[in-house]
């Protein structure tokens, strides 16, 4: 159904007009047949209950004619002689014209002795609550019981047999009547309604009458209807009920001035058959209707959509790019004018997808179209991609209007290079392509000529600015197809290079480069897969303490478990990093790992000293670091132990959030140190504006620490300033015996080197640092490197 109304307009219409008569359909028929079922429920209770009502009448009236009837027989001449031989005859006569239901008469005396149409002195029923009644002057009718003649199950009709004087009683005359023969016998107890059933029960709800012969007497309606015992204070009265799966809707009514109920049973289907015969006329009428409605909506819907879909058709093969597709407006109403504005539309879009709305230039799509058609036909084409040096600072610095002016006049520039097919373009935001089509000999004049160009800056003369272009190239070969999307990346390769050089401003495509892109971008899509395969690890060198020959803390160092190229150290990857943009999360990952390990080790007992983590220049300017910094000491209270070591290179700026970092750390209580000292071109300014607590001499001046005075002299100058500043000067790549003794004569607080120890993996730090302590307290330094 959604798939239908996400379809085409015709489909929606020809959906919705269906839906409409469908949904009003649903509503006639659901209401006719609510109203239908609730009359035909009324109507059949009522004439349920009069039914019932009027059943209770006709067998209470049928049991006044028996007791009438006994009545007039006790009234007899041949009653009242009491001979029993005139009686018994008489009596025959009469149980044989009697209903099959009459099973016998009887005479009882004053005593209780009595004799039947079928057996003289058959026993005695002065016990029976009838004949006390009886003898009472009452004519009655007993309640169920159980014959003492036959053994059947009756009820017994008792009236009392007075003398010629009506002066005394004389006897009792009773009839007995099958209550199993009463239920056929009886036209009173038929019911009209098809699988329903009239049946009495007495005040205990003992079946009294029943279809089933076996219930008589035997079972009680509570048996069916546990609640019945809350009706029997009513005269009439309605249940459901379910017997032998099939649910019945029952109706009583009790028998004047007795506990007597009569109770009609009828199948709840007789009710619910007339709504479904309605039911089923509704419908099959509401499926004429839903197929004549159908025929109906296709037409209505074909007559509205035809137009639409035609303009449908049109705008397709527009946004299929088929920018020659008109409209054809032959009507004056609304579709008419949507075809004309179409067109109009239209219009303006073959200007807008071919050509750049600021400069006038063709754009990238005209570009690439023009370059592949060029490399078709012509033996040498020259493609330069020339870009602004700095446009995102310019843009942010002077606005989006001065930017804008730039790019105008930079187009403006390019295209009066007034090569013969010269085609300029404006392929970027702020970089042009130009395609020239030339001959070999041509080729060295236009790279001559746009050397020239961008060997000097351009002068806005309004902005006092000065604008340096930069430029790749690339050159076809005359015998060589090409691809342009390849033709393409080659100068895109080359304008890398010159974005790169500070010193040329014009870079010839160099294969080799290419290659070394390329291969530095895949180099970075395997960092960032390293991460998610957690192939980073951290190693850890020692720290030693020369005064006290002891380790007092370790550099903590990243290695990549590279998996073809093997264990990799720092210097073979972070360039890549930095490009890539990636250095940020390697020194998140180095806080985190870190620390995590210490306080590891902690946990374990295990007081390893302090550890430094290296930062670079673009992670620590990051106004975001403090923030990593306090997350990381907060999850693994490492405050005590984490010291920082970043570069001079991170100084260089004294900018406010290089300022507030640095006021940060130190609030936080974070130790500094300055990494590799004395390899930037920098002021010793910093020394005394930062709080730096620490400086790490570089290895390139300990190398030759034990083979030249200028670096001795040198580095003893490094170790006096750091003690007149109240700075721990640490060395580092201390490789000889040689170097560490005069380190130990200038005052050296700290070293570290393969002297000493090499990076060790983390998970094996623990114990090489024992070892370690082992050696340093047992041989001193001299032994430490043969250990």
């Amino acid at each position: 159904m959604f798939q239908w109304l996400s379809g085409s307009v015709r489909r929606r219409v020809l959906v919705t007009f269906i839906s409409l008569v469908l949904v009003l359909a649903v509503i006639i028929i659901g209401l006719t047949g609510f109203l239908s079922s609730s009359l035909v429920d009324n109507l059949v209770e009522e004439n349920s209950f009069a039914l019932v009502n009027s059943r209770a009448q006709m067998v209470d009236l049928w049991k006044q004619e028996r007791m009438q009837e006994l009545k007039q027989l006790a009234n007899s001449p041949i009653l009242e002689t009491g001979d029993w031989g005139q009686i018994e005859s008489f009596l025959q006569r009469q149980i044989q014209e009697a209903p099959d239901y009459y099973l016998i008469f009887f005479v009882a005396t004053p005593d209780g002795e009595y004799s039947t149409t079928l057996q003289r002195s058959a026993g005695n029923v002065g016990d029976r609550s009838y004949f006390a009644q009886a003898m009472a002057g009452k004519t009655v009718i007993s309640e169920p019981v159980f014959s003492r003649s036959t053994g059947e199950k009756i009820v017994v009709v008792a009236t009392p047999i007075w003398n010629e004087l009506k002066t005394e009683i004389t006897g009792v005359l009773g009839l007995s009547m099958g209550l199993e023969g009463i239920y056929g016998g009886v036209s009173e107890l038929s019911l009209g309604y098809p699988g329903g059933e009239l049946f009495m029960v007495d005040s205990d709800g003992y079946f009294l009458v029943h279809p089933d012969p076996e219930l008589i007497m035997t079972k009680r309606i509570q048996d069916y209807y546990p609640p019945w015992d809350i009706y029997r204070d009513q005269t009439s009265g309605t249940f459901t009920y379910t017997v032998n799966g099939t649910e019945y809707r029952t109706f009583f009514s009790s028998f004047p001035n007795e506990d007597w109920y009569v109770i009609a049973q009828i199948p709840t289907a007789y009710f619910k058959e007339p709504i479904r015969r309605l039911l089923t006329y509704l419908l099959l009428v509401g499926v004429v209707c839903v197929f004549l409605v159908f025929r109906m909506g296709l037409w209505f819907s074909k007559s509205v959509t035809d137009p639409i879909m035609e303009l449908k058709e049109i705008f397709k093969r527009g946004s299929e790019g088929d920018l020659t597709v008109r409209a054809t407006v032959g009507r004056t109403d609304e579709l008419g004018e949507t075809g004309a504005s179409f067109n109009r539309m239209m219009d303006t879009i073959g200007t807008m997808t071919y050509y750049d709305p600021l400069t006038g230039l063709p754009n990238r799509q005209y570009f690439m179209d023009y370059l592949s058609k060029s490399l078709e036909k012509n033996p040498v084409v020259i493609l330069a991609l020339v870009s602004i040096r700095g446009l995102s600072e310019l843009k942010t610095l002077l606005g989006p209007e001065t930017t804008d002016e730039v790019l105008i006049k930079v187009a403006e520039i390019l295209t009066r290079m007034g090569e013969k097919d010269l085609v300029v373009a404006r392929i970027a935001e702020g970089e042009f392509g130009v395609i020239i089509p030339s001959t070999a000999r041509g080729v060295l004049r236009v790279v001559d000529q746009l050397d020239g160009l961008l060997s000097q800056p351009l002068h806005m003369t309004e902005q006092k600015l000065q604008i340096r272009l930069f430029s790749g190239i690339t050159i076809s070969e005359p015998d060589e197809s090409v691809n342009s999307e390849v033709f393409y990346q080659q100068a895109r390769a080359a304008l890398y290079e010159a974005e790169r050089s500070l010193s040329e401003q014009l870079k010839l495509y160099n294969p080799t480069t290419h290659h070394l892109i390329m291969d530095r971008l895949r180099f970075q899509t395997e960092i960032r897969a390293a991460f998610e395969l957690e192939q980073f690890t951290v190693f850890y060198q020692p720290i030693i303490d020369l005064k006290s020959r002891t380790i007092v803390g370790k550099e903590a160092l990243i290695r990549w478990r590279h998996p073809v190229r093997g264990l990799l150290a720092p210097g073979e990857f972070l360039d890549a990093v930095e490009q890539g943009g990636f250095i940020e999360q390697i020194g998140e990952y180095m806080l985190e790992t870190v620390c995590t390990q210490h306080r590891e080790w902690l946990s374990q007992g295990m007081d390893l000293g302090w550890v430094a983590v290296n930062i670079s220049a673009n992670h620590f300017r990051s106004p975001h670091f403090p923030a990593l910094v306090r997350s990381v000491l907060t999850n693994h209270y490492s405050d005590s132990l984490l010291r920082l070591e970043i570069t001079e290179e991170a100084m260089l700026s004294p900018t406010p959030q290089v300022l507030h970092n640095f006021h940060e750390l130190r609030t936080m209580g974070v130790p500094l140190a300055i990494d590799d000292f004395g390899t930037a071109y920098s002021s010793l300014e910093y020394l005394v504006r930062y709080p730096v607590e620490t400086i790490k001499i570089d290895r390139t001046f300990i190398h030759f620490l034990d083979q030249d005075e200028r670096s001795q002299a040198l580095v003893r100058a490094i170790v006096g300033m750091g003690h007149n500043l109240s700075m721990t000067v640490v060395a580092e790549g201390v490789e000889r015996k040689e170097q560490m003794q005069l380190l130990c004569e200038m005052g050296c607080n700290e070293a570290q080197g393969y002297y000493f120890a090499r990076p060790i993996p983390w998970e094996e730090y623990p114990r090489e640092a024992s070892k370690l302590m082992e050696r340093l307290g047992r041989n001193g330094f001299c032994e430490a490197k043969n250990a």
